[in-house]
């Protein structure tokens, strides 16, 4: 039995989960992968896969602080995705094998754990910025009010229609405010588009130059449709794409700069602002036969989100103006001169992160002052008000090329001397990451190469149902976080990144060939595709199969889950249980940050942690109802301790809780379940626990739990986390 059988420190790792979500490690931040799994958390889980049995709760904590060498026992991710069981555990010395079928999932994974010389990759990006930079800069120069030089963080452009009924013409803008601070915001007047600087308020505003008294919280535009200002009539922007039979066009109006002087400010757009912006159209048009971009279609059958080929975006170069267009293809065939391929990589790593902040799908957050991502939400999410980047970048803004190379820079230092999670001083750092080092030795797909070589990684972008390359029982334990049915259609969005990556890598890997990520064999679900439950179901069995297969006999299985919905937890169930596995256990653990875009109310905040050996188990009960109690107890258990350690749950973390419970109990007495006598399947039970154990839950939780504000306090997480460490960071086990 391993430690992770009995035993999951879930107290301690839960606020170190918590920091992490809300300010996740350099390595991670290196590129956009979609639902990424914390690394604290596949840490944690992999020392305690790997923690003996006598081992107490508190050693994979001293572990999990002081540093850990697993001696290399062989991991498997068929799912890598943004490589987190990978990076974990080249961390940890173990060998590791992941696998993901999309190739951006297997790029990225492989610049996270290639060592680069910190020297050669300094010396590259001088070399960009002294070429190529300097003419990028070019474009997003303007003027500071008191008449200084300056450079352009952000362009502010919105989109512009024709009313259908008076001709009136009507800009989309949701409201009129360009930046808020406490006192003081900086607002568009609807008529002149002039750059008003006032005090906050809720009432309305006066433009000092034409008159207009307008309300800066309300504008014309809102949740897909318009409003005419003269004539009120309202129209759906959707109609009015099919009736043009293209994208709505946009207008630039304004802009944010960066004086050394002045500091920054906003204006007006002026007449030598919109000649730079002709400047550049001319340009693009002047060599746009020979610029490197991308011209695959967006795919619009069996799309599940229709956007943005339903707002008249045809191509993927479509999502960005000629200006972005210039100077990005001008920024990638610099790159691709690069002649150190690893560090010419990076480069490119760095170029597709901030394909992310430069295009037209992006606002500006008037609150944070900055450029919000495209991917912030898992969708290509519309816009109407639309914020231009500065390709290159000044001393301030985000997502600028000049702020994704210092991401990957900083991630290549992390990796070669990793901290804990939460922040520790300088001082501190021999002591809590002695001899880890997050670095992959690539291998090919011969299994004894990865078996003789130290720190060995074999990565393969192919599907994860045939491991044909892998003897059986070849692996220690298989850990990995497998896709949630139908919760995000990953070749989707990483079409994205992909058709851009394409350009600089197809001649070198033939997964880059195709003119698009998607993959017939990909398992997910998507009815559009005819990638229907049973064929998601079908699918994952066959990897699970595989699992089973190379698997060693005592190695076990682990992997993070939550859904809200029965249906998923039965479907799960179903496919452990036929694919010859069941559960030993099934702590929670927290998974996503408070900060995050998905983690508002209603949506589940833990992962189950589904912990799994091959059959038969050797539990003995078979009656349902006394199944039932060690159900609820467990669940009444696990919830406790999360709240009475000042962790807040929701009913939909509850509801989770109970469902991974239900197929945790159901797994170990399976096929042996009864109910009066009867067979009772693993449907009839997720059914009843849904309709009656709710409740019983929330009552039992509610006579222990703290107050709510306790469990939000940054102060008392920061004091957890310095408590934690000086407990478990002070004797070795």
């Amino acid at each position: 039995m391993r430690a992770l059988e009995r035993t999951f420190p879930s107290r301690f790792l839960n606020p170190m989960a918590l920091a992490e979500g809300s300010a996740k490690q350099p390595v991670y931040k290196m590129h956009k992968w979609w639902a990424r799994r914390l690394g604290s958390v596949f840490r944690m889980i992999i020392l305690a896969t790997f923690g003996e049995e006598a081992e107490t709760e508190q050693h994979p904590c001293q572990k999990f602080i002081t540093g850990a060498d697993l001696h290399g026992p062989v991991v498997l991710d068929p799912f890598m995705g943004g490589g987190t069981t990978v990076v974990e555990a080249l961390r940890l010395s173990c060998k590791v094998i992941g696998m993901d079928i999309n190739p951006v999932a297997w790029f990225v994974t492989k610049k996270e754990i290639e060592p680069v010389d910190i020297g050669e990759l300094d010396r590259a990006f001088k070399q960009l910025e002294s070429t190529v930079g300097s003419w990028i800069k070019q474009y997003y120069r303007t003027t500071c009010p008191r008449g200084h030089e300056a450079e352009v963080m952000y362009f502010f452009w919105v989109k512009v229609i024709q009313c259908r009924t008076c001709g009136e013409v009507v800009h989309l803008f949701p409201d009129y405010q360009l930046s808020r601070r406490n006192h003081s915001m900086v607002v568009v007047c609807p008529s002149c588009l002039q750059v008003l600087e006032t005090e906050a308020t809720s009432g309305t505003v006066t433009c000092s130059d034409c008159g207009r008294v307008f309300d800066p919280h309300a504008g014309g535009a809102s949740r897909g449709n318009v409003r005419c200002p003269r004539c009120h009539a309202e129209d759906s922007l959707l109609e009015i794409v099919a009736h043009r039979g293209s994208a709505i066009p946009s207008q630039l109006h304004a802009l944010e700069g960066y004086c050394p002087s002045c500091g920054r400010f906003f204006k007006k757009v002026d007449d030598e602002d919109l000649a730079l912006w002709r400047r550049a159209q001319a340009e693009y048009e002047r060599v746009r036969e020979e610029l490197l971009l991308p011209d695959q279609v967006i795919p619009a059958e069996g799309r599940s989100d229709p956007r943005p080929v339903n707002h008249g975006y045809m191509r993927f170069r479509d999502m960005f103006n000629e200006r972005q267009l210039l100077c990005l293809s001008r920024l990638l065939e610099a790159i691709l001169q690069i002649p150190d391929a690893n560090v010419r990589e990076a480069m490119l790593l760095a170029f597709s992160d901030c394909l992310d902040a430069n295009n037209m799908f992006c606002t500006y957050e008037v609150q944070w002052h900055k450029i919000s991502l495209f991917f912030g939400l898992h969708a290509y999410h519309r816009i109407e008000r639309l914020t231009e980047n500065n390709v290159w970048g000044t001393q301030f803004g985000r997502g600028t090329f000049v702020r994704c190379f210092h991401k990957v820079r900083r991630a290549k230092q992390f990796c070669a001397s990793p901290l804990p999670v939460g922040r520790v001083r300088a001082t501190e750092q021999r002591q809590t990451s002695a001899g880890e080092r997050i670095e992959g030795r690539l291998v090919d797909s011969c299994y004894t190469q990865l078996r003789e070589t130290e720190r060995a990684a074999l990565l393969r972008c192919a599907s994860s149902e045939d491991r044909s390359f892998l003897p059986d029982q070849s692996v220690d334990a298989v850990i990995t976080d497998p896709p949630y049915f139908d919760n995000i259609q990953y070749s989707e969005l990483a079409d994205f990144f992909y058709v851009w990556l394409r350009l600089g890598l197809r001649k070198d890997y033939p997964w880059f060939e195709p003119e698009l990520s998607s993959r017939g064999e990909e398992i997910v679900q998507n009815d559009k595709k005819g990638m229907s439950i049973e064929a998601f179901c079908a699918g994952l069995t066959r990897v699970f199969s595989e699992c089973h297969r190379v698997l060693k006999a005592e190695g076990l299985l682990v992997f993070t889950f939550h859904h809200n919905k029965v249906w998923a937890w039965e479907s799960l169930g179903r496919i452990l249980l036929d694919t010859g596995f069941y559960v030993v256990a099934s702590p929670m653990v927290r998974s996503e940050g408070k900060s995050g875009f998905h983690s508002s109310k209603g949506n589940i905040r833990y992962d189950c942690v589904l912990v799994c050996r091959k059959r038969p188990s050797n539990w003995q009960e078979s009656a349902w109802s006394n199944i039932r109690e060690h159900i609820l107890g467990d669940a009444i258990q696990c919830v406790k301790a999360t709240v009475g350690s000042r962790m807040s749950m929701s009913d939909a973390d509850i509801f989770a809780t109970i469902m991974a419970k239900t197929v945790d109990y159901y797994a170990k007495a399976y096929p042996n379940v009864r109910h009066r006598n009867e067979p009772f399947t693993l449907a009839e039970a997720l059914g009843e626990m849904k309709d009656s154990a709710m409740h019983v839950v929330r009552n039992a939780v509610q006579e222990t739990a703290l107050p709510r504000a306790c469990a939000r306090k940054a102060e008392q997480l920061s004091l957890f986390v310095r408590e934690a460490r000086a407990t478990y960071g002070k004797a070795q086990p």
